[in-house]
């Protein structure tokens, strides 16, 4: 164990963590250097079982196959609150999935957290077959988060507070959305009242600057089957966030999934101060996610390895899986 080792593991002791959780998290930190391999029972176990309830290649998205005209959308935010099928709503929406058919060999999910500063995890990420990012995050800091993404999402929460609504001038969105090449846009414009009306706006502006083929509406029928599945026991968040909702949907369509900028802690490794984004120190609203349960979640994850938890500096990963001749594996573990 190193000096550094050492003090990371004295920080960790420091956090009022369940012992549990504090045992798998020292081991993801000690074993970082290590090559990560996953467990493919425990992986074909989650992907069998979240096909079962939620099977995300078939109601990620809002499609005309699984939204019939006429049918109603039944909101998972507003309880109670429906809407209704329309063809105006019908039209913009695609015949089948996209996702139908995906399956990828490696997988990296790429939070905003905070830790992800001097991470020099950017050529880490960008090996991914899968890059997944989350509300059209800034891309000028390459170097840690790296550039590539397919998939991204577009909170209605962004419209409003960084591009006014879409009520006035439209390009500086669309100038936003350029960084990310051919990606995929996924909306979450199903789940309160009002939402809708900003996911069309979006919707149109792409189509109108030429990118509508590649925004797609979340459908609240996958968040809701997906809350359902894991709203047991004492873990009862409000709503699950988009992060979350993202693994589980890596966990059905890939063999071995990366996490890396998931960190609900205001420390770092270091004891050092961090922001909540990589980019800014915005707070989240408070009461709406549950940011440590989800963690613990995707600690227990790691210990059944089922997925990697990437933190700390990228550049001491031993990308060939070697060290000192021998091949150095993270086996899965049983805290």
């Amino acid at each position: 164990m190193t000096a550094s080792d050492k003090v990371q593991t004295l920080v960790i002791e420091k956090w009022k963590l369940p012992t549990k959780d504090r045992i798998i998290l020292e081991h993801l930190v000690l074993s970082q250097e290590c090559h990560w391999e996953p467990d493919a029972v425990a992986v074909a176990k989650y992907r069998e079982e979240l096909r079962q309830c939620c099977n995300a290649s078939f109601w990620l998205v809002a499609t005309k196959e699984n939204t019939p005209l006429g049918s109603h959308i039944v909101l998972d935010g507003d309880k109670g609150q429906k809407l209704s099928v329309k063809s105006d709503m019908w039209n913009l929406l695609p015949e089948r999935s996209p996702f139908s058919d995906f399956q990828y060999k490696y997988c990296a999910v790429v939070g905003n957290g905070g830790i992800l500063q001097d991470s020099h995890c950017g050529q880490e990420i960008d090996q991914a077959d899968l890059v997944v990012r989350f509300n059209l995050p800034p891309m000028n800091y390459s170097d840690d988060v790296g550039t590539k993404t397919n998939l991204v999402t577009v909170n209605p929460s962004i419209l409003t507070t960084k591009f006014k609504n879409l009520l006035a001038r439209r390009k500086p969105f669309v100038d936003a959305l350029r960084p990310y090449g051919d990606a995929l846009f996924l909306i979450p414009s199903f789940s309160f009242v009002g939402h809708s009306d900003l996911g069309y706006r979006a919707l149109y502006t792409m189509e109108d600057f030429g990118l509508m083929h590649r925004a797609l509406f979340v459908n609240p029928q996958y968040l809701g089957r997906l809350s359902k599945y894991w709203k047991k026991g004492d873990f009862q968040p409000r709503r699950l966030s988009s992060g979350f909702m993202f693994v589980n949907m890596a966990l059905e369509f890939c063999q071995r999934i990366t996490l890396y900028g998931f960190w609900p802690f205001p420390h770092g490794l270091e004891d050092q101060a961090i922001p909540h984004h990589y980019y800014d120190n915005m707070l989240p609203k408070p009461g709406v996610h549950a940011m440590p349960a989800e963690f613990s979640k995707y600690l227990g994850m790691y210990a059944q390895g089922v997925l990697h938890i990437r933190l700390g500096k990228c550049e001491r990963c031993v990308s060939t899986g070697k060290k000192g001749g021998e091949e150095n594996v993270t086996a899965p573990i049983r805290p």
